[in-house]
């Protein structure tokens, strides 16, 4: 194949659209971290997935897939291809050089622009291409979560009237932290997280003044502090992120608390909530998505990884604060409802911050590993990652594992408090007041 734009037959020229451009972009500074020169299908999907706003993302995301699954798994095949010889150029995209398998993609892609009666290309036409180029790499990945052709023209919703457009290729770049120039943000505190702030203050008034059943402010009170914990988690993971270069956090609105930017309706909410009141187990539930590519430091990724636990950590010692200070018998015993709910939700952040350093696929004790990890390992601990949450929750609910870890973490509330060990204890029994 000849190293051509793949220009348009039709009398008007196709356009690419800033989306588009800047996931081509994204998917060169990819390859680039990996000492490859030209752009294979794997790349370009990886650069939409880590385009944190891209078009073709937003589309995925109507399917019932897990895109952190399909990311990592993604990062784990770039990275073997890249411990091999890449193949040579073959094509050229808008100044983006592209291999054979990179080729074909864009070749359809083109051809379903076309064929759609589109003048300009975007994120959604490039995964379009892929899915009409079965016996692509990326190709056949997609077809693996189950996407079709169909499904995702009909859920990508296409505009034939042509968005802003540039046809000119943008080159990578890494957003730094500084006054040469950086993308800022104005740091905006969530209305919702505010709300929720408000509404816990609330219940903890009441169990302070002994208002109310106990058993259900104590629920209610250990069920919005741990949102308001998960939401510290994932801001942490999404602050140092932005401070090692990753400007997409602040579009994705990571930065504002806000936590239904950080929620899936299944794997955050729904499976965290089932397990915690099925078995007091505090598995994480948040997510956040990171532009790898724009941190170029492995030392960076392994901090981005570890900064969601120190933010859990730091909130578990906030609550414990009462009783690392001597708070009086006469006073837990005049508010034990409210003492013991503090510290029960204080319990599940220790609980967390051990549970999430675990070196497990999915858990961000592996995301501190990883970086220096070599591939060999990686390729079977990414097989595991999309049953990961099952396969933990088993080991802890019937196996010997999940004493050990629970022993371990009361271990460390005895060592902060003997009294907030107690009066964890005791808040169980009032969380699960239905029992």
């Amino acid at each position: 194949m000849s190293t051509s734009n793949f220009d348009s037959p039709s009398q008007k020229p196709l356009a690419l659209t800033k989306d588009g451009a800047r996931v081509l972009a994204t998917a060169q500074a990819i390859a680039i971290s990996l000492g490859q020169k030209w752009l294979d299908s794997y790349h370009i999907l990886l650069g939409i997935l880590e385009s944190g706003d891209s078009l073709g993302l937003q589309t995925l995301a109507r399917f019932a897939i897990k895109l952190e699954s399909l990311k990592t798994r993604l990062w784990a095949y770039v990275r073997l291809n890249a411990k091999q010889e890449q193949p040579p150029q073959e094509g050229n995209f808008y100044g983006f050089g592209l291999t054979a398998d990179g080729a074909r993609v864009m070749a359809a892609t083109v051809q379903e622009t076309e064929e759609l009666g589109l003048d300009f290309i975007d994120s959604r036409m490039m995964i379009l291409g892929m899915l009409r180029t079965a016996d692509s790499q990326a190709g056949a990945i997609l077809q693996q979560f189950a996407v079709r052709a169909g499904l995702f023209q009909e859920r990508a919703q296409f505009d034939k009237s042509t968005p802003s457009a540039t046809v000119q290729p943008v080159r990578p770049r890494r957003q730094v932290l500084g006054p040469s120039g950086t993308v800022s943000f104005s740091p905006q505190i969530s209305p919702i997280f505010l709300l929720l702030v408000a509404v816990f203050a609330a219940l903890g008034y009441m169990l302070f003044k002994n208002l109310g059943q106990t058993g259900p402010l104590t629920f209610a009170f250990v069920l919005i502090g741990w949102i308001l914990a998960v939401s510290l988690h994932e801001f942490g993971h999404a602050l140092t992120a932005y401070l090692s270069g990753d400007d997409s956090v602040a579009r994705m609105g990571y930065l504002t608390l806000d936590p239904l930017k950080y929620t899936h309706p299944v794997m955050s909410i729904l499976f965290p909530i089932l397990f915690l009141l099925m078995g007091g187990i505090p598995l994480p539930g948040g997510a956040v998505y990171i532009n790898r590519a724009a941190i170029r430091e492995r030392w960076q990724l392994s901090l981005v990884s570890a900064a969601g636990p120190l933010a859990t950590l730091l909130f578990g010692l906030l609550l414990l604060t009462p009783f690392m200070f001597g708070v009086s018998n006469e006073t837990l015993m005049t508010h034990a409802a409210f003492f013991q709910a503090l510290a029960l939700l204080a319990f599940f952040q220790i609980f967390a911050f051990i549970l999430n350093l675990l070196p497990w696929p999915g858990l961000d004790g592996f995301g501190i590993l990883e970086p220096w990890l070599p591939p060999s390992i990686l390729r079977y601990a990414y097989m595991l990652s999309g049953m990961g949450i099952f396969i933990l929750f088993f080991l802890f609910a019937y196996t010997p594992f999940g004493r050990m870890v629970g022993a371990a973490v009361w271990s460390v509330i005895e060592a902060i408090s003997l009294d907030a060990a107690t009066s964890a204890f005791l808040g169980f029994k009032q969380f699960f007041f239905w029992k």
